[in-house]
């Protein structure tokens, strides 16, 4: 099901941030979109996700028999929102609950992915004691554990070491690898490397 966005424009007050944006995202890839804060990144994922309704355009969301409807979506916002009173294993539990499994699947599927994430100590600590990246880290891990074919994450490796770093691209390209969209707004060049497309916003051209 690949998501087409058509002639976006969107504008704050006499501030233009997209205008005429088109572009079509694919299964099993994953697109960085880079540029200069203020040239839209975060707004066009907002747009997709529905969060943000643009002056002009649309966002198509097309399945495989042509019928058009708004599929699952994971948002990783950079402000990385954890649940404060659960600890690390629920918050990330939530994301599988989500797709309809049981309680003790979804801590089963949780410990997997904070595992993988580098987050197996910290599993039963409550939100509130998480470090700034630690909470980063446990956003990705739930969105991995919601299995959605749509991910969107506006700077997910912002204020993480090269280890934590790693890991969570890592995460996002086992995502795509596995067959979902993932669209990642960034400013980091490592993560624009590992992406199978970046859309240079500034530019309004694909390389």
């Amino acid at each position: 099901m690949p998501v087409v966005a058509r002639d976006i424009s969107v504008a704050f007050g006499e501030r233009r941030v997209l205008t005429d944006f088109t572009a079509e995202f694919v299964e099993g890839s994953m697109t960085a979109l880079r540029a200069p804060s203020g040239f839209g990144k975060s707004t066009l994922l907002a747009v997709i996700a529905g969060h943000q309704k643009p002056d002009a355009g649309t966002v198509a969301f097309t399945a495989a028999d042509g019928t058009e409807h708004a599929p699952q979506m994971s948002w990783i916002d950079q402000a990385s929102p954890v649940f404060p009173h659960r600890t690390a294993a629920h918050n990330v539990a939530i994301g599988a609950l989500s797709r309809g499994t049981t309680w003790e699947d979804a801590l089963l599927i949780a410990e997997g992915h904070l595992e993988r994430l580098g987050l197996a100590e910290v599993r039963d600590r409550l939100g509130k004691r998480l470090s700034g990246g630690e909470r980063q880290r446990v956003a990705v891990a739930r969105s991995m554990a919601a299995e959605t074919p749509i991910i969107l994450a506006d700077e997910p490796t912002a204020s993480l070491d090269a280890a934590a770093r790693g890991l969570v691209i890592g995460a996002l390209c086992a995502a795509a690898d596995a067959g979902a969209i993932v669209i990642i707004a960034t400013h980091d060049d490592i993560v624009a490397e590992r992406a199978d497309r970046i859309i240079r916003m500034d530019r309004l051209v694909s390389a």
